[in-house]
């Protein structure tokens, strides 16, 4: 299975819900690759101590103009379970190459007028590339660093999505210490203290948006297994 979250803009939270669903997925005992096309390598940082980072993960930095032989390299070899694919915020061609490799593409979001209007062009230029050869685009927006006490652009944000009638998760990452810390401590919430609150109700969050994006793919897919329980290591 390959997910790949993109965006047109950069800051809205790609390589936090890469990371993190890295940590989902792979705290249920999948194997899980991540492929940094950032230029910036944010998850190639976080990720770098192979000592510290979590043995169902692993990350490749490749040259974004090789995805494709890339992801041929990967299913020859190590074939992982999951691929997840972290884009650059700009229109690039890797950017084409990741969306139409994927199975499902995440479009994380923040709730700014800026950020839903390059959520609305990057859900544009998804749909004509699977317009392209005759297919429907699986996608969703994923609402990320929300406010607990949601503010008044917020709720216009929110509307204006509403208005664009772009198709959105139902489960959403908050504002919360556990996904910022994993630049500083390299990782993710699964594999991170759960006593903590911020740890636990991230986990919360992403348990719940994990199935959320296995159930989806699962039913597009049918070739897709249900995952195991929830929460619950192989």
């Amino acid at each position: 299975m390959i997910i790949t979250c993109a965006s047109s803009k950069g800051g809205v939270g790609k390589s936090t819900t890469v990371a993190c669903l890295a940590g989902a997925f792979g705290h249920i005992g999948l194997s899980v690759h991540v492929i940094d096309l950032d230029s910036n390598c944010t998850i190639s940082r976080w990720f770098r101590d192979a000592a510290a980072r979590p043995a169902a993960i692993s990350v490749s930095n490749p040259d974004p103009q090789n995805l494709t032989e890339h992801l041929l390299m990967l299913a020859a070899t190590t074939k992982p379970d999951l691929i997840l694919i972290d884009v650059a915020g700009s229109y690039e061609r890797a950017l084409t190459v990741a969306t139409a490799r994927a199975h499902m593409t995440i479009i994380p979001t923040a709730l700014t007028e800026a950020d839903v209007f390059e959520a609305a062009k990057t859900a544009n230029h998804i749909q004509q590339i699977f317009a392209s050869f005759g297919k429907d685009p699986l996608y969703r927006l994923l609402l990320t660093q929300v406010q607990q006490l949601t503010s008044h652009a917020q709720k216009h944000a929110a509307r204006e999505i509403g208005r664009l009638r772009l198709p959105m998760l139902r489960n959403v990452l908050a504002r919360r210490a556990a996904y910022e810390e994993i630049g500083l401590s390299g990782l993710p919430p699964h594999f991170a203290d759960a006593d903590r609150p911020t740890v636990s109700k991230a986990l919360a969050e992403l348990n719940a948006l994990r199935d959320e994006i296995a159930a989806l793919v699962g039913e597009r897919e049918h070739k897709f297994t249900p995952l195991p329980a929830s929460g619950a290591a192989r």
